[in-house]
């Protein structure tokens, strides 16, 4: 049986540094059945004379060269060009494992539409594990999408919203037409949620493929700007808008709610804490105005969505209206973790609120 051809897109950026590792760890791969479609978008350091040295070691590697366009415009140069069965997004501030692809292929399936890699954290770009990125409790099972379940997995479960160690069917995002929205920051945060969202079924592997370099300060997440808020804002609508708004199926729409939710509460945790303090006051008027517009209900017929952690804390309870905190109250009434919720709330000095939102948090106790 021939091997199916596996397309591995690494947007490359100012990676001079990192990239000829990165291709390495691509080169010595134990299945030998891939192109690696390296789009150079617009550097500025030699990132290209690098990729040169490997385009014209092994033709499997493929350079495209194009202005400047953000990761999301760089992964879909990318999937235009990619020609194989399957498509692999890579960072090359990181490592795969040698083993990688022949780990993800081999649970490939007909009825399967994601293969989830495991993903090792590392200091530095090298191969050793300080901690694992996700901690899915069920590795190796076969989740279907089943009304839409598979959106609770990224709720109830730490499996974080990136796009790369994940092996894609190339048909399944080209009949669901999937490309990353461009011009924004968080697009993993989208990508996640539509893949899933279309996705038949999903499955798990158990062994580490890829070594996440988590201290590369030149990452977007160890550079939180306000774009980067605005852009989480830009998110939240743009699925309340397509997937939300005028679905008539229940379950899609609730999925859809559940995620939106939680978009919410990563915004408020991440996106108006890290704010520069000059711009907190900006920062929380367009927060409020997205809530405002974006205001998903819940049905009485819901999957109960159990949250690991309940985020909400003082900044929160500052930033919302009073309707949005009756709105959190009653969203984790339904997740047995309405105590944690109270105990949160209980923390919150009196005199940091005003009569009414402490009015709506009495109501709890």
């Amino acid at each position: 049986m021939s091997q199916a051809l596996v397309s591995i897109i690494a947007p490359c950026y100012n990676v001079e540094k990192f990239i000829d590792n990165a291709l390495q760890s691509i080169f010595l791969q134990t299945y030998t059945n891939w192109e690696c479609i390296l789009v150079d978008d617009g550097s500025k350091d030699n990132t290209s004379g690098e990729i040169d040295i490997w385009v014209k070691k092994d033709s499997r590697f493929k350079y495209i060269h194009q202005e400047n366009q953000g990761v999301s415009g760089a992964r879909n140069t990318g999937l235009k060009n990619a020609t194989g069965e399957y498509i692999l997004f890579f960072d090359p501030d990181d490592l795969l494992d040698i083993t990688a692809i022949d780990e993800l292929i081999k649970l490939t399936s007909e009825n399967i539409d994601i293969v989830i890699g495991k993903s090792g954290i590392t200091v530095g770009q090298n191969r050793t594990i300080t901690d694992f990125l996700d901690k899915y409790e069920n590795p190796l099972k076969k989740i279907p999408n089943k009304n839409k379940e598979l959106i609770k997995l990224i709720v109830e479960q730490p499996i974080i919203c990136v796009a790369w160690n994940k092996l894609f069917k190339k048909s399944f995002l080209d009949n669901n037409q999937l490309i990353f929205k461009e011009n924004i920051l968080h697009e993993d945060e989208l990508w996640v949620f539509e893949t899933f969202y279309h996705a038949k079924a999903i499955i798990f592997n158990n062994k580490p493929t890829y070594y996440y370099n988590w201290s590369n300060m030149d990452s977007i997440t160890n550079n939180f700007k306000f774009k980067n808020l605005e852009d989480y804002l830009l998110i939240i609508k743009h699925i309340f808008e397509k997937y939300y708004k005028n679905n008539s199926n229940m379950y899609d729409k609730e999925m859809a709610s559940i995620y939106i939710t939680h978009l919410q509460m990563k915004t408020i945790q991440h996106g108006y804490k890290k704010t520069d303090k000059k711009l907190k006051q900006k920062a929380s008027e367009i927060i409020k105005l997205n809530f405002a517009q974006v205001e998903p209900t819940r049905s009485q017929k819901v999957l109960d969505i159990k949250f690991e952690e309940i985020q909400y804390k003082f900044k929160i309870v500052k930033v919302l209206s009073p309707k949005n905190i009756a709105k959190a109250i009653r969203y984790f009434e339904s997740t047995k973790k309405l105590k944690i919720f109270k105990g949160k709330l209980l923390l919150l000095s009196a005199n940091r609120l005003n009569k009414k939102k402490n009015r709506i948090i009495n109501k709890v106790y």
